[in-house]
């Protein structure tokens, strides 16, 4: 994992991702067909009814959930619809904003956090600490995930999801397979316009220059229009060291479940075929345990 030693170091990236989604925060849901569509709603909808229900503080009525990273407020309506008090936070106050108008006639609170840790939240606070697709955003993710734990009440659930998992990175694997024979299908549908097999093509497209360009002067242009951070091979979500932090702070793995996000592009009948044999991303859930006496 990419290290940033300094809180300066941190503030940095957190701004730089401020910057990115003040640009992009109204186009945010079309930018991304792999979470806004019917199977992966449902699949969310699903996973968080679990965690849901493995919470343990004794709070059966008024449980608190805080939506960490909660961008459009996407978790932010699956919670509610679970009968949780919602408080949601993030680093952009464009995503606020909108959260804010949203949710205007729901119970929901929204709060400004600094991208480094919870400071303003108290511990204990919430019954359910929730991060969807953040964590790879977040400078340093495992001191990060601490505090998502410290903000926990005993028997409370923290859960993660929508992060890639190692199977993402295995070369020769399902997902190349998978990718391998979508893309057939791409070419053997395509008509005269063809640049995939009629390579002289490709010199007619004015994007290629321009990217390839924007690449020579900064390689990782392209993770940078929405902030991202660790989503390279050698700098990425290790899930293998969360688990091992949290346990070192007091918590059980109550969930864990691979799965294959469905992306637009994929036709129905191969997702369906590929999605119970591979998988690219991970949903983890741990209670925290009471501390020992």
């Amino acid at each position: 994992m990419r290290t940033f030693e300094t809180r300066r170091e941190q503030q940095v990236e957190v701004e730089r991702n401020i910057r990115a989604h003040r640009r992009i925060h109204r186009s945010y849901e079309r930018r991304h067909g792999e979470i806004f569509n019917e199977v992966e709603q449902a699949r969310l909808g699903s996973s968080l009814r679990r965690a849901a229900a493995a919470i343990a503080t004794g709070n059966a009525r008024g449980r608190r959930a805080l939506d960490l990273g909660c961008g459009t407020g996407n978790l932010s309506a699956h919670l509610l619809d679970l009968h949780l008090e919602v408080v949601a936070a993030d680093v952009s106050p464009e995503f606020l904003a909108l959260v804010e108008r949203r949710f205007r006639d729901r119970p929901i609170e929204t709060i400004r956090v600094n991208g480094i840790d919870l400071d303003p939240v108290p511990d204990g606070e919430f019954d359910l600490v929730a991060a969807y697709s953040v964590l790879h955003h977040v400078p340093n993710y495992l001191d990060m995930i601490e505090e998502m734990h410290r903000v926990l009440r005993p028997g409370g659930i923290l859960y993660l999801d929508h992060e890639v998992n190692p199977r993402f990175w295995e070369q020769n694997g399902c997902l190349e397979r998978l990718r391998r024979e979508l893309r057939e299908r791409e070419l053997s549908r395509r008509g005269w316009w063809n640049p995939e097999r009629r390579r002289w093509q490709r010199f007619l497209i004015p994007s290629k220059y321009v990217a390839r360009l924007r690449t020579a002067i900064d390689p990782g242009w392209w993770w940078k229009i929405e902030g991202d951070i660790h989503v390279w091979e050698g700098d990425r979500i290790e899930w293998e060291q969360i688990a091992g932090r949290l346990e070192r702070c007091g918590a059980e793995v109550v969930l864990c479940e691979d799965y294959l996000v469905y992306r637009p592009e994929y036709p129905d009948d191969l997702y369906e075929r590929y999605r119970e044999s591979c998988s690219d991303m991970r949903m983890m859930a741990f209670r925290k345990l009471p501390a020992a006496v």
